[in-house]
């Protein structure tokens, strides 16, 4: 029997950037869905078990600190590693988040958007 796939959620309020991100995943070797904010990702996670969160922070309905924090008070779902994928070095001057912010958060690791296929790939492989 064929091992399972692991599966990556993509949350992300950006269409096109999650679409490619999925297919970054998907040629990975995982299973990608995505989600468009925090809200929609956290009622995702009833169906979809994610191994891994591939995580943007700004996003509106609720941004990516939020669901962070919303998905850390759930027990059944706080080992699910997360890695922040943000632009907000791009945004920085219009943006209440910085470079600290995501530091300073939990989330197992933190990368800069666009990012390379093989920078993501391997970023998902050491945080599984």
């Amino acid at each position: 029997m064929a091992e399972e796939k692991k599966k990556i959620l993509v949350v992300d309020d950006d269409p096109d950037f999650a679409e490619s991100i999925c297919s970054m995943v998907e040629d990975g070797g995982y299973t990608a869905e995505a989600a468009e904010n925090g809200k929609e990702a956290l009622e995702m996670l009833g169906r979809f078990r994610p191994d891994l969160i591939l995580l943007d922070v700004m996003m509106p309905v609720m941004h990516g600190h939020r669901f962070y924090d919303e998905l850390m008070k759930r027990p059944e779902h706080k080992d699910i590693p997360v890695i922040l994928l943000t632009a907000v070095a791009d945004n920085v001057t219009r943006s209440t988040y910085t470079h600290r912010d995501m530091l300073a958060s939990d989330a197992e690791d933190y990368l800069q958007k666009p990012v390379k296929p093989e920078v993501l790939l391997k970023a998902i492989e050491d945080n599984l």
